[in-house]
């Protein structure tokens, strides 16, 4: 989102609309993930060896939020700065005596001097258009677990399941019986499937 509201302002996109309508989308990701941590941080439990941890179900929703955001995240650094990102000249072309004054006359203006949006370029692509991206994406989705693992973590984590259901049912002006799902959390988590891959020799 930084790099977003950077780019924002050194593209001269401030007023617009398609832009800002990125940002915001950006701004939802963002503060769902940090209303998690602040509600895990709100409702820590301290335990009987001292530690102090937020708690389970309000990280792992936001974990899984993340988790589903990042992609359109990215993609939304890739539009925002147009086919500028793809163009963008290295540090080498501006230096480049025989190149240097007319990049800056494509790329300088605004308050920024060529260089100065190169760098903000530079740094949007290492992030969402290297291979640097694509190794952290893979990263991500496999270093805690991936999705799965988020998705059975909250599943066993999450404790009001009987107390959310027998509110609706105090709702009703007759006798109902009580509800008891407490084989969500017991439920044993399917394991996650691997692939073998063929012998050498064999397709």
């Amino acid at each position: 989102m930084g790099l977003a509201l950077a780019l924002t302002d050194a593209m001269g996109l401030k007023e617009h609309e398609p832009t800002i309508e990125h940002l915001v989308d950006l701004v939802v990701a963002v503060q769902t993930v940090r209303s998690s941590l602040t509600a895990g941080r709100a409702r820590s439990r301290l335990y009987p060896d001292g530690i102090l941890l937020p708690q389970p179900p309000h990280l792992a929703a936001g974990g899984m939020a993340i988790f589903k955001a990042r992609q359109r995240m990215s993609e939304i650094l890739r539009i925002l700065p147009g086919s500028s990102l793809v163009v963008v000249p290295s540090d080498r072309d501006l230096a480049a005596p025989e190149l240097a004054h007319g990049l800056e006359e494509s790329f300088g203006g605004g308050g920024y001097t060529a260089l100065q949006r190169a760098a903000l370029l530079q740094l949007a692509w290492d992030h969402v258009s290297s291979a640097l991206d694509a190794r952290e994406a893979t990263f991500e989705a496999h270093a805690s677990g991936g999705m799965p693992n988020w998705r059975g973590w909250l599943r066993r984590n999450f404790a009001d399941y009987n107390e959310v259901a027998n509110a609706v049912l105090g709702q009703l002006d007759l006798p109902m019986p009580k509800i008891d799902l407490s084989g969500i959390r017991a439920a044993p988590i399917a394991a996650r499937r691997t692939v073998t891959p063929p012998a050498a020799g064999k397709p």
